[in-house]
């Protein structure tokens, strides 16, 4: 379990700021939007965004041109990082925590840019689970601690609001741990005008997709069910050109008894009674953990007992799947890094295992596929910082625009495949089962169809009927 001062203090270290108080094939390219009206919306960012988040005054000119020691002295490179600390998305902090604390490490010798070499600071500062706290804490990032760059994970509540205040105020920003599509169109992305100043790694909607249906197909499922929250995440994978609903074009049918919910909700017996009477062998959607707790409590009782329950946010971390007790063996998700995955660390030629078992030994918890993509991150940004011909910005995001990175979740350029928007790079998911082994719940790879270099290290099972 995980304890309840996680990450409190775990990610400061020397020559560091820490101000906060205490986060089958199957492709959709880009052209075909869901139905967002993108070029709206990014007018509305623009002014109704630079409203509710207004920058400090006295921090303009700072800003302008790049940061500066925040002693006065010799030009540092500052990394801001923003993270859920505290509230409900509390989880993704042991990670980043640990993460922060190692590349404190890592980079303990600064980064040479431009053929000078920089000392590097990273900032922490906590969006506390909180859309607006984290809209709040980038312009602090920004105009209170003058950092080059941005850096932000931990869902689209986190990476949204991050990346449009660092669009609107045109700072460099890198996010991943959303779904592609989510963190795009959730945020009103064009093709023909795509963002300046924000990049993004991770897999897409799609991808996910279509690991969960060669799971299905393993199982013989034909009928799947959607549930879903009515925010980003939840409607990209409600999205018919690449979300369930495409699991149709590969023979499946897929039952939603209607519209997202709102996140909190206890009543599901619309869910229940649509699944129940038409046959649904399989539930998937996105939920956040506690949302998905009170969903399979509720519609996992006698008369429907799926084959399947294939979740994506809630199932990532062990010590939450834990609190699910027996039921969270043989939940189903998607794994976009694990331990057996071939990639090494570009930053110190670290494998996979490695980083895992030193997460596992140094905090005393299971690993997670976040810790993966929160260590690239990193890494994609040391690579541009260290490719860029200067420290202004335009010259960093010009770097980071180029990125060609070998990062521990594997390669990362921006605009690849060519079937993505020229701000994202697109990773490929495994199929991942939590199993109960020895008394312990352990994620494994159960299906590689989608990256076969990764090896499957599990054999996919019949989700076990009834509750603990």
């Amino acid at each position: 379990m995980l304890s309840s001062d996680r990450g409190k203090d775990g990610d400061r270290g020397s020559g560091s700021v820490d101000r906060t108080a205490m986060p089958g094939e199957m492709s959709a390219g880009p052209a075909r939007a869901p139905e967002i009206p993108s070029l709206d919306r990014r007018r509305l960012l623009r002014w109704a965004g630079t409203a509710a988040v207004a920058a400090p005054a006295a921090g303009l000119l700072a800003a302008c041109g790049g940061s500066s020691s925040s002693s006065g002295g010799a030009r540092h490179i500052r990394i801001g990082y923003v993270l859920p600390r505290t509230g409900e998305l509390d989880a993704y902090s042991s990670v980043d925590a640990f993460v922060v604390q190692r590349m404190r490490t890592v980079l303990a010798d600064g980064i040479k840019v431009g053929g000078r070499t920089y000392p590097v600071d990273i900032v922490v500062r906590d969006s506390q689970s909180d859309r607006h706290q984290a809209g709040i804490a980038t312009t602090d990032l920004i105009y209170k601690d003058n950092v080059d760059v941005v850096l932000v994970g931990g869902t689209s509540d986190t990476a949204i609001p991050v990346a449009d205040q660092c669009e609107i105020n045109q700072v460099p920003c890198i996010s991943s741990v959303v779904p592609w599509q989510a963190w795009w169109y959730g945020r009103g992305g064009n093709t023909n005008m795509p963002f300046h100043w924000t990049y993004h790694f991770y897999p897409g909607v799609d991808d996910i997709v279509a690991a969960y249906v060669a799971m299905w197909s393993q199982l013989g499922i034909t009928k799947v069910g959607l549930v879903y929250t009515d925010d980003d995440d939840g409607r990209a994978f409600a999205n018919k050109d690449f979300g369930i609903p495409r699991a149709q074009d590969y023979g499946f049918e897929v039952v939603s008894p209607g519209n997202g919910f709102v996140s909190g909700t206890s009543d599901f017996g619309q869910y229940r009674s649509a699944f129940v009477s038409k046959g649904v062998e399989a539930v998937s959607g996105i939920l956040r953990t506690t949302d998905f707790y009170n969903f399979q409590r509720a519609v996992r009782t006698d008369g429907f007992s799926p084959k399947a329950l294939t979740f994506s946010k809630a199932l990532d971390f062990p010590e939450d799947v834990l609190k699910f007790g027996s039921t969270g063996n043989g939940l189903t998700t998607e794994i976009g890094w694990s331990p057996s995955h071939p990639y090494r660390s570009s930053l110190e030629n670290r494998s996979a295992k490695d980083l895992a078992n030193e997460f596992i030994r140094t905090t005393g918890l299971g690993w997670t596929p976040v810790l993966g993509f929160v260590n690239a991150l990193f890494e994609v940004a040391v690579k541009a910082l260290g490719s860029a011909e200067s420290l202004e910005r335009e010259a960093i995001v010009a770097a980071i625009r180029e990125v060609d990175a070998q990062t521990i979740v594997g390669p990362v350029a921006f605009g690849t495949p060519s079937n993505v928007p020229k701000n994202v790079a697109r990773v490929a998911a495994v199929g991942g089962q939590w199993a109960q082994i020895n008394n312990e719940l352990t994620l494994r790879v159960v299906n590689n169809s989608r990256n076969s270099r990764v090896p499957a290290d599990g054999q996919l099972q019949d989700l076990p009927s009834g509750l603990a």
